[in-house]
């Protein structure tokens, strides 16, 4: 069975598990997923988007979509890899599972918590109707293979004329306990009107197993707020990641997406931008520093759909060894 086949019959069974509330609008959206995955599979070289980068030996894999165990860390095996000297709200992973130890969440100025809560709670419903998969490509196979099988990740909905106080620390741990692992967080973040919040990302295996992260995370920025993300990849040979990331703009809003690609074995960060309103910002920054035999391509995208509006990009790179960037 090749993974392809694995995942299809997973979801088949996660379908059967009683774990599943099949009469949720959310559930009709992961099941058209499936169904577009199912048809399209996953991207080849053969596919223009993705002629310069290969899945091949990453697909040989043998992958656990769901760990039978919950792992712990302590704070001390991860402690360097937070922001230090500042505070922060913090939500933090472990190998796809939420650790209310090491996070620092929040429903005062704002919601800061799961995803999986959000889904369960009515008065998010609203919310999440109007938002979840609304920004996410899911003609896009590995996106919807993200929609159908994520079942965590982050939600934040900042209301209107909230400039928060602190910075979001996103951090998604693998402890290596599985042999070859599949994870698939799925963030959603609303910033409302004349907003501000900066978000710290970062992925991170702490053992030397394979590790293919799949990621995607929808970013509605409302008028005239401001939004700073920060994306820290700077993991270890074996893990691969391939962040989605989508972003939906009204008027005079700034948005920016800034990269640092140091480590990993493979790495495909996709961004794309829609603009519904004019007088927009985005901001898309990059600077990659690898070597050996690392791979990092970035693919973006903006729709320039309403006059008056700009988009910046500026990716720098250095390659040692065979070292390849796109």
């Amino acid at each position: 069975m090749d993974l392809k086949e694995k995942l299809v019959a997973s979801f088949m069974a996660l379908e059967n598990s009683g774990n599943v509330d099949l009469e949720s609008n959310v559930h009709d959206i992961r099941s058209k997923a499936m169904s577009n995955f199912e048809a399209n599979g996953f991207p080849t070289k053969r596919d223009e988007e993705w002629k310069y980068t290969s899945l091949n030996n990453l697909l040989k894999h043998d992958f656990t979509v769901f760990p039978e165990a919950e792992n712990a860390v302590e704070l001390k095996d991860v402690k360097k890899y937070f922001l230090h000297e500042i505070e922060s709200y913090k939500i933090v992973f472990i190998d796809g599972v939420y650790s209310s130890f090491l996070s620092s969440t929040t429903h005062d100025e704002a919601d800061i918590c799961l995803i999986s809560s959000a889904l369960k709670k009515p008065k998010y419903k609203m919310v999440l109707d109007h938002y979840f998969g609304k920004a996410a490509n899911d003609q896009a196979s590995l996106t919807a293979l993200n929609t159908a099988f994520s079942q965590e990740g982050a939600f934040i909905n900042i209301p209107r004329n909230i400039v928060l106080s602190k910075p979001i620390q996103l951090l998604y741990f693998s402890t290596g306990n599985e042999k070859e692992i599949l994870l698939q967080p799925r963030n959603l973040i609303v910033v409302g009107e004349n907003s501000h919040v900066q978000i710290y990302e970062r992925h991170q295996s702490l053992g030397g197993n394979t590790v293919l992260t799949n990621a995607v995370t929808e970013i509605f920025a409302h008028k005239r707020a401001i939004v700073d993300h920060y994306k820290i990849q700077n993991d270890r040979e074996h893990a691969s990641l391939i962040d989605n990331t989508y972003v939906k703009q009204k008027d005079n809003s700034i948005v920016s997406v800034n990269t640092f690609s140091f480590g990993g074995k493979l790495t495909r960060n996709n961004l794309e931008f829609y603009h519904e309103g004019q007088h927009i910002d985005s901001h898309l920054n990059g600077i990659t520093i690898i070597g050996g035999k690392q791979h990092v391509d970035n693919h973006t995208l903006i729709h320039h759909q309403e006059e008056n509006c700009e988009s910046h990009e500026l990716y720098k790179g250095i390659f040692d060894d065979n070292a390849t960037g796109v």
